[in-house]
């Protein structure tokens, strides 16, 4: 038997609870929100917003949010990161969420968002993700799942930047030995 299994016979022998999401966190209003065409290439602290790249810019205004563990969620994007440092937010367009820790850790509740499949056309996702239900087991449960889908992130990251090293490698020696000139 698993070591999840064992926790869950173990401390909710009546199965798990399911609770909306926005019953799980809350949302934060930044002290200041950075456009887009003030962003710069370096500075104090990072912009995060609802863009691909994890970190848009960087600003030296003062207003960031402190360190803590933050969810972001692309409202229009469904862009959704983790971010547990100091940061600005850029514009508009995302909800910067702050777990009720004594229910559910951040990280917890970011994996469990990252598996939301929330299909329509380009408006606020917010409204449509926030009653979502998801299973919110005891901490311990909690911190046992999110040590093993760490460990997975971590040798999944290990295991790309492998296989892009080797397929450079594979190209430079195919180049060079299937050069003809």
């Amino acid at each position: 038997m698993s070591k999840i299994k064992q926790l869950i016979n173990n401390l909710c022998p009546d199965g798990v609870e399911f609770k909306e999401i926005e019953s799980l966190c809350e949302t934060c209003t930044p002290k200041l929100k950075v456009k887009k065409e003030n962003y710069r290439d370096k500075g104090t602290y990072p912009v995060i917003d609802q863009g691909q790249n994890f970190i848009g810019g960087y600003t030296d205004e003062e207003g960031a949010f402190d360190n803590g563990e933050y969810i972001i969620f692309g409202d229009h994007t469904c862009t959704l990161k983790f971010v547990n440092f100091a940061f600005v937010q850029g514009a508009d367009g995302i909800k910067i969420l702050k777990a009720n820790e004594k229910i559910i850790i951040p990280k917890f509740l970011y994996y469990c968002m990252a598996n939301v499949n929330v299909t329509s056309s380009y408006n606020r996702h917010w409204s449509k993700i926030k009653i979502i239900k998801i299973p919110v087991p005891p901490l311990e449960v909690q911190r046992e799942i999110v040590r093993i889908l760490d460990l997975f992130t971590n040798l999944t990251a290990e295991l790309t930047a492998e296989l892009t090293a080797r397929k450079k490698q594979y190209e430079y020696y195919r180049d060079k030995l299937l050069n003809f000139g």
